[in-house]
């Protein structure tokens, strides 16, 4: 009896052995899944930058308006286009004004359509609208669905968008929508995007240059000109202050 419970359970070292090897397992399966996910960010980051430049060739092409949005909380982004004139505002943007002018936009597409639903059960929709004085009102351009399959919405896997700067904005912006335009005539808006990892260990900036419609990649944080504006090759302007 005493000889069979001296062999019975584990001893010391045995147990530390085996902490050992699930350290070391455990260990080995974080790597693995901090390696996959940068490789994700890689991934990601070089398939947006594409989707930019096919936007960029696509609007010189076409004739059209086309913007990318992006979906900073849900993690995704997908592009529009349009035929009405967009027109960039002379001045940068607020968070309190974007907000303003979407509240103000949607009041107004709710108008619209209730008139043309009053309009169109009193069946004088087109009659009336050609006789009665109506207050002026600028056109607003109104982006649809990009239908083209070569470049469908997209999720993003394992990486997160940190915000979106361009010159229209006073500062980037971090949650919410943003956007990204690109013009008929060859140009596409300046524009600076930052990805990472989930962790945030790992940091790419996408670049985008209005003349070329080329899109840098760097891999740390570019930080956004506030004040100075730069060139397409992203020499400071003459008279800039800089970043």
């Amino acid at each position: 009896m005493r000889r069979r419970g001296s062999h019975s359970g584990f001893t010391l070292i045995e147990i530390l052995v085996v902490m050992m090897i699930i350290g070391l397992i455990s260990g080995l399966s974080i790597r693995g899944l901090r390696a996959l996910a940068k490789s994700d960010l890689r991934t990601q980051t070089a398939r947006m930058s594409g989707a930019m430049r096919f936007l960029f060739d696509r609007a010189s092409t076409t004739g059209k308006y086309h913007r990318l949005v992006i979906d900073i909380d849900q993690g995704r982004y997908w592009a529009e286009v349009s035929d009405d004139k967009f027109y960039v505002p002379r001045d940068p943007e607020t968070e309190t004004w974007r907000q303003k002018r979407a509240e103000i936009e949607a009041k107004v597409d709710e108008e619209d359509k209730r008139k043309a639903e009053m309009a169109e059960a009193a069946g004088s929709r087109e009659d009336d609208a050609k006789v009665k004085v109506q207050d002026f009102r600028a056109k607003r351009a109104r982006f649809g669905a990009f239908k083209s399959s070569t470049l469908k919405p997209v999720q993003l896997k394992n990486t997160r968008v940190m915000d979106v700067y361009t010159p229209r904005v006073e500062e980037p912006v971090t949650h919410g929508q943003a956007y990204v335009y690109f013009f008929p005539l060859g140009q596409a808006e300046p524009a600076i995007i930052h990805l990472s990892d989930p962790d945030g260990e790992t940091i790419y900036s996408l670049v985008v240059h209005p003349i070329t419609g080329r899109v840098q990649i760097v891999r740390e944080y570019v930080k956004p000109p506030y004040e100075g504006r730069t060139d397409d090759e992203g020499t400071e302007v003459v008279g800039a202050s800089g970043p």
